[in-house]
């Protein structure tokens, strides 16, 4: 596995992670009650990790072109823009892929001003996008050097934590992590 790959696959798990702390914090706040968020059983929403890394894929080529020919005002317009869109695609053919891979959509919008079908709507996106920035600009320049300053130790991790997310897909597709959900109900947390 390259340094790119192992990059991907640690940003992955970063933004997953990241976007399932990011939704279980809004829950709590929401609805007063902490909820497993993600069907997986392991903490993160593979949504942020799909989203996070087209974000970095389109939009870091395109900001380092931009860097020396347009302004500084114009770049953020452009890249935030940018963020903007990816994330209300891949969101939408989310929740396509969700409702044809699971039988339902893990999230519903359809309360939000100017939603469509229940599927993405402004005022969440507008969310996105800031996390979208923090991926971009704060996130996988860390990660991307730590990786390439320390290639081995980066591919392990890597390696890891694909064998992570593998088995805790497997297992949950076998339905072993129903009864381990059902466990954490008399403390209060729910899952979906």
């Amino acid at each position: 596995m390259p340094v790119k790959a192992s990059v991907a696959m640690i940003l992955f798990a970063l933004f997953s992670c990241a976007g399932w702390i990011y939704e279980t914090v809004e829950n709590v706040f929401t609805f007063g009650a902490v909820y497993l968020r993600a069907s997986l059983m392991l903490p993160w929403c593979p949504i942020y990790g799909i989203g996070g890394l087209v974000i970095v894929a389109v939009l870091e080529p395109l900001r380092r072109r931009l860097a020396d020919r347009v302004p500084l005002v114009a770049q953020v317009v452009i890249v935030v823009a940018g963020i903007y869109l990816l994330t209300t695609a891949v969101e939408l053919a989310g929740s396509y892929a969700c409702e044809a891979l699971m039988g339902y959509v893990p999230w519903d919008y359809s309360t939000a001003p100017l939603n469509f079908q229940g599927r993405i709507a402004p005022m969440y996106t507008a969310r996105f996008v800031v996390l979208g920035l923090i991926a971009l600009y704060v996130l996988y320049p860390l990660i991307s050097r730590w990786a390439c300053a320390n290639e081995r130790p980066a591919l392990l991790v890597a390696i890891a934590l694909a064998a992570l997310f593998v088995a805790d897909n497997v297992l949950q597709s076998l339905g072993a992590w129903a009864p381990v959900k059902d466990t954490f109900l008399p403390l209060g947390i729910k899952h979906w």
